[in-house]
């Protein structure tokens, strides 16, 4: 055991010869960086410059961050939302939700926010509303300063206004004269928006809706579908029906044995599938004999049937 620790640490000549200049080096460095800066100086750097430098960057970060925050806030330095002005800019955070055919007259407050106006916006308008500002066309949607550029751009498809005519009529009837009889009860097939805006319960907006619904069906065979144009919920529904009547007699009726899928398809009751599903069945079977005989196709059911019968023949 001891042997072993004595040639631990036991050394060579060369190896005590390299240590001891080894420890002669680290003393001479030693004094050598000891005694340097009695015989070098080194130049000292003049930092002025940079620090006036540095001063002014901060003080124009300090002023651009006040006068940012300047925009959006009070005196007593409460955040404050942004102006009906400073909605409308472009990089507004208020963004388009849902585009639909509306009448700008009389539009709710709601629907305005639905077609992306903030609310600030949308009040905005019914306070020109309520001054006697009216809507007799659609540059005069574009003039309001809370509407932007490219809002009125999105917007501008959607505007529907009552006709110019009827507008007059309404609001501007030629001394001795009288608006034409309105009827106590209004056929949905052949009224017009001036006739259907005569109705309790309906406005220029949805007198648009219904027309547009109408068209699309091809003409009302009963007044309860007046519930599947958009916005007409029961309670609506509720004040309309008692003054509206459905004349089945006038509604386009579709040649089930002549008509193509997309003539088919432009009946909202039927889709893709079963208007392809008519076509095919027809090819195959031959014509149908009557409007029953749809029944074989396998997509009609019984409750699709009743909807479209109406609009069908041979």
């Amino acid at each position: 055991m001891k042997s072993e620790i004595r040639e631990l640490f036991s050394f060579t000549a060369s190896e005590r010869n390299g240590t001891a200049v080894l420890l002669v080096l680290i003393m001479m460095l030693s004094v050598f960086i000891s005694l340097q800066g009695k015989f070098v100086t080194l130049p000292q750097e003049d930092f002025t410059s940079f620090d006036a430098f540095l001063a002014t960057v901060e003080e124009n970060d300090s002023a651009d961050f006040n006068h940012s925050n300047s925009k959006f806030t009070n005196h007593n330095s409460e955040p404050r939302a942004p102006n009906p002005s400073e909605e409308a800019g472009q990089k507004s955070v208020y963004h388009t939700k849902e585009l639909f055919n509306f009448n700008p007259n009389g539009l709710a407050v709601d629907d305005w926010v639905r077609l992306g106006l903030s609310p600030a916006q949308a009040r905005s308008v019914k306070k020109f509303e309520t001054k006697g500002g009216k809507f007799t066309t659609k540059e005069d949607v574009r003039k309001l300063f809370v509407i932007s550029e490219e809002r009125y751009q999105e917007l501008e498809p959607f505007i529907v206004l009552p006709e110019r005519e009827n507008f007059k009529l309404a609001n501007n009837p030629k001394p001795g004269t009288q608006n034409p009889p309105i009827p106590s009860i209004v056929e949905l097939n052949t009224a017009d928006s001036f006739l259907l805006v005569s109705v309790k319960g309906i406005g220029p907006s949805f007198a648009k809706r219904i027309l547009d619904y109408r068209e699309r069906l091809g003409g009302f065979y009963a007044v309860i579908q007046l519930k599947e144009v958009f916005g007409i919920d029961e309670e609506k529904y509720g004040v309309i029906k008692d003054f509206v009547k459905a004349d089945s007699s006038y509604i386009r009726k579709i040649n089930i044995n002549a008509a193509q899928a997309p003539d088919f398809k432009k009946l909202p009751y039927i889709s893709w599938p079963v208007a392809n599903g008519l076509v095919n069945y027809r090819k195959s079977h031959g014509n149908f004999k009557s409007v029953a005989g749809i029944k074989s196709c396998a997509l009609i059911t019984e409750e699709l049937y009743n909807k479209i019968v109406p609009y069908l023949s041979i």
